[in-house]
């Protein structure tokens, strides 16, 4: 073999040797260019799962917010429409309390309840915007309580006409009155949160059945800070006879008529006097009609008393 054929195979075999060479290389960087690919497409897949999670608690947040101000936006509107209703309620009660010089006043007052036709006489009043004064006695049970407390929640005047009504056991003797005003004053007080402060003796401060003189009783009130109120007309319904509505209507605006002004007309809320209470709508027609300013009773009614509070002094 010549030494140019040696040359020309020494030559081929370096070719080949570098050409594997350039295989081996290039394949190694394709494996790595894989390598390199696959490790980005799971880190990739990795991050989007992230942002794609981010982007849901976003979405969740934002549609929570949304809800938040919508429920805030309703929970506004709803108190705008309270305050507007409580607005007009007290506009209202304003316009029944509101004394106007030019009128003589009537005053409304119920005694004995409530009753099962406490609600009745409610309504009554609510339909024609006015307030009333009921002289209560002391009755267990949720109904009561209920009437109690709608008595003051619609602006009337709660009073006491004692705790049992019991002539006997009222006025066995000046201990047993005293413990009957504080057992009325604190059962009121614990069922409305109201301290009365207007009480009606039973049988009047002018009554005949009390064991004790009157005159105890009476001090024993004003000592208690107590403001006592009697009446000067009324409709009879305590009289025995079983008056209809009409007829308790036309005996209550004679006896108003009689007075004039200032009147404090007694009626009775008892289970047995639905009468009265069905008597109340024409009752306060036909006393507007005659001109007559309809109030509940407060600090600045003049006192209707059979006997005056300042009688027998303290």
């Amino acid at each position: 073999m010549t030494k140019q054929e040696q040359l020309r195979r020494a030559r081929r075999r370096e070719q080949r040797r570098r050409a594997r060479i350039v295989r081996r290389v290039t394949f190694s960087l394709l494996l790595f260019l894989i390598l390199i690919s696959v490790v980005y497409c799971i880190y990739s897949g990795q991050r989007m799962k992230k942002l794609q999670g981010q982007i849901s608690t976003l979405q969740q947040e934002l549609k929570e917010n949304r809800q938040g101000r919508d429920e805030l936006q309703q929970q506004l509107e709803e108190l705008e429409r309270q305050l507007q209703e409580k607005e007009a309620q007290l506009q209202k009660q304003a316009e029944a309390t509101t004394d106007h010089p030019e009128k003589p006043n009537v005053y409304l007052t119920f005694d004995d309840g409530p009753s099962s036709n406490t609600d009745i006489i409610l309504d009554a009043l609510a339909e024609a915007n006015v307030r009333a004064s009921f002289f209560c006695i002391a009755r267990e049970g949720e109904e009561a309580e209920a009437r109690y407390k709608r008595i003051v929640s619609e602006g009337h005047t709660l009073a006491m006409h004692s705790y049992t009504h019991q002539y006997k056991t009222i006025y066995a003797d000046l201990a047993a009155f005293e413990k009957d005003v504080t057992d009325i004053r604190d059962f009121l007080h614990r069922i409305t949160g109201i301290q009365p402060k207007f009480y009606r003796f039973p049988g009047g401060s002018s009554n005949t059945v009390s064991r004790i003189p009157m005159k105890q009783c009476i001090q024993y009130i004003n000592q208690q800070n107590i403001t006592y109120f009697d009446w000067n007309a009324q409709n009879d319904d305590a009289t025995g006879e079983m008056y209809t509505a009409e007829e308790l209507v036309q005996r209550a605006m004679s006896g108003v008529r009689a007075v004039g002004d200032n009147v404090v007309l007694l009626m009775h809320d008892e289970k047995t006097k639905t009468a009265t209470a069905q008597s109340i709508p024409e009752l306060i027609r036909q006393l507007r009609e005659a001109g007559y300013d309809i109030l509940p009773i407060t600090d600045d009614t003049p006192l209707v008393q059979h006997v005056s509070y300042d009688s027998f002094g303290e």
